[in-house]
């Protein structure tokens, strides 16, 4: 016959935890939705509901001070659907437990008591300890759970009485299981009990690049302006030498270097203007990848690549007019699928064109020029 100690090992092994990993966006982020937050939340399903608040967490970890946050599956959870623990000893140390329910009314203290139960029994029945704050996560909280929860006492009072009741959840409870149940709730502080709606949620999540793929919303902010230097920086090498290609043979060939197209009278300006235009193009760049999911501005850059590549590889006069084509044809694109749309302006479309020659994808002197 199995000691209580191997019991225990045996229970907890039923319950499979399994590393979280962000899921993809819920909703493509270039078609932006007109409906609330809210309002999306009714369609998801649970498991979405899960992973959502899941990344609410984590996004809380620093400031919480969390080791880890896992979502626990399966049926065998026991009232723990995401936790987060502070220490290696995880769920046998401190640790908070976080209860979804996505329901459509507001959650209520019917609701919420037969899953109070839950953590009683897994610290009698397993290894695992009472988690020091138990979260209610729910669209909707009921103004009556939610005064439970702000009294402990009452809330206590009101859980010990809902174990002397005469529920399904209660009477199908061990006599013994329920006698220990019963002992460690009365000697438990119920401050432990909290609750969270999605507008708390949303606080938190707002300022997260996440918010805009998981609700179908614009990025929020600005990009921040990027200073162009005034000595042109290493990581600009190739788009220059290929428009001192495009002077050299527009001007003449005394222009060899960046500095002699700088010194020039028509092309010194030109110049100017393109290394304005390549950094205006990295400040969305910049922007897209810290306020957008995913890669927004490679998927931009790959869309708009798709029609200069067809301009370039026209027969041209010379290189300096297959640049203005492609710089023309580049501001003449619709672009109103993309979550960055509003910001690639005429300064940014000219300056993808360079960061094409900076990669060698596109070319305006290539040999062919009649």
């Amino acid at each position: 016959m199995e000691d209580l100690s191997q019991e225990r090992e045996r229970r907890a092994s039923a319950v499979t935890v399994s590393q979280y990993v962000a899921p993809a966006a819920a909703v493509p982020p270039n078609r932006f939705d007109r409906r609330t937050p809210l309002q999306q939340v009714w369609f998801r399903e649970p498991d979405a509901w899960e992973q959502f608040t899941c990344e609410w967490v984590r996004m809380r970890a620093p400031e919480e001070g969390y080791l880890g946050t896992e979502i626990i599956g399966g049926s065998s959870d026991r009232g723990a659907d995401v936790v987060a623990f502070f220490t290696e000893r995880r769920l046998n140390g401190e640790w908070h437990c976080f209860q979804c329910k996505l329901y459509h009314e507001e959650l209520e203290p019917a609701h919420a008591l037969p899953e109070m139960l839950k953590p009683f029994v897994a610290a009698v029945e397993t290894t695992r300890t009472l988690p020091t704050r138990y979260t209610f996560v729910a669209p909707r909280i009921h103004p009556r759970l939610k005064d439970l929860v702000l009294t402990p006492d009452e809330l206590k009072s009101r859980f010990l009485k809902y174990l002397q009741g005469r529920s399904q959840t209660v009477t199908k409870l061990p006599a013994q299981l329920l006698a220990d149940v019963v002992e460690l709730a009365e000697a438990t502080d119920f401050s432990m009990f909290w609750t969270a709606n999605l507008d708390e949620m949303l606080e938190v999540y707002s300022k997260s690049p996440l918010f805009a793929a998981r609700f179908n919303y614009p990025p929020s902010g600005e990009p921040a302006k990027l200073p162009v230097p005034p000595e042109p920086a290493a990581d600009e090498a190739r788009f220059l030498a290929q428009l001192v290609d495009v002077y050299r043979e527009r001007y003449g060939q005394r222009i060899v270097t960046v500095d002699d197209a700088f010194a020039h009278a028509k092309s010194g300006d030109h110049l100017r203007r393109q290394r304005e235009a390549f950094y205006a193009a990295e400040e969305l760049r910049l922007y897209a990848r810290d306020s957008v999911p995913g890669d927004a501005y490679a998927e931009l850059q790959d869309d708009v690549l798709v029609n200069l590549v067809e301009v370039a590889d026209d027969d041209h006069a010379s290189g300096w007019h297959r640049l203005r084509a492609v710089v023309t044809q580049a501001g003449n694109l619709q672009v109103a699928g993309s979550a960055i749309a509003s910001y690639f302006q005429q300064a940014q479309r000219k300056g993808m064109c360079h960061q094409f020659a900076n990669d060698d994808k596109l070319t305006w002197c290539d040999g062919s020029e009649q």
